[in-house]
């Protein structure tokens, strides 16, 4: 006799919940690197005014919306479908575009040539505006995603790590009091831009209560023999 078999069960099965991975994209060094969010939010505010400026002069059509024709501009000089889609390598000809648009023709020309080595003091073959501008990105970045962190889910009492404590760091580390955020990439260069990038991504890990413990055991030696309990030899 086979046992009696239990009917499928027909009500809906929650479903699995997995949880949802970030697809955001840090920025990166490199000329094929992804920009951080902060120079992608600079390139569009900058579009913006150069649309206006356009809209202004009647060189645009009425109708048209600033998106459309931030991603045509994009499109016809990288060849690539709008800000998102740009490298690093890309990001000074589109910004010097949009500030040409804009009626900032010397901006423009004064971002151009800050290009290849640079002419403050440089350090060696390595220390040219790209790499410095990289790290500095990279920099400004890392102070913005912190300050999206919810201060009561800090595991500081002092809170965020803000702009005020980068600079203080920066100045200490160099022995330049005058330095300040728009002068980092010229004044430092890039083996000092990566220790203070270091230095500020622990600090805020800690605060965040990310940080690694510090798997490394300490080495244990041997206890010295006391002299008294030595064994004497005859």
């Amino acid at each position: 006799m086979s046992a009696k078999q239990s009917p499928k069960s027909t009500s809906p099965q929650p479903r699995r919940r997995h949880p949802a991975k970030s697809l955001r994209k840090g920025g990166s060094p490199g000329d094929q690197g992804n920009l951080t969010g902060p120079e992608k939010a600079k390139l569009a505010i900058q579009a913006n005014e150069a649309f206006a400026h356009q809209l202004q002069l009647g060189r645009i059509e009425p109708g048209q919306k600033v998106d459309d024709w931030r991603r045509e501009m994009v499109q016809d000089l990288t060849g690539k479908a709008g800000i998102s889609k740009i490298h690093r390598m890309d990001w000074k000809p589109v910004m010097a575009m949009f500030l040409t648009l804009a009626g900032k023709d010397d901006e423009a020309f004064t971002l151009l040539n800050k290009t290849g080595k640079k002419s403050y003091r440089p350090k060696g073959e390595k220390d040219t505006w790209e790499t410095c501008e990289t790290y500095v990105a990279l920099i400004r970045e890392a102070l913005e995603d912190h300050a999206s962190v919810p201060a009561a889910s800090l595991h500081d009492e002092r809170g965020h790590i803000r702009l005020g404590w980068l600079l203080q760091a920066a100045r200490q580390r160099t022995n330049k009091p005058t330095l300040i955020m728009d002068t980092l990439a010229e004044r430092l260069d890039p083996e000092t831009l990566h220790g203070l990038l270091s230095h500020l991504r622990n600090h805020i890990a800690k605060r965040e209560g990310r940080d690694q413990p510090d798997r490394r055991q300490p080495r244990a030696y041997p206890k010295p023999a006391d002299p008294g309990e030595m064994d004497e030899t005859v």
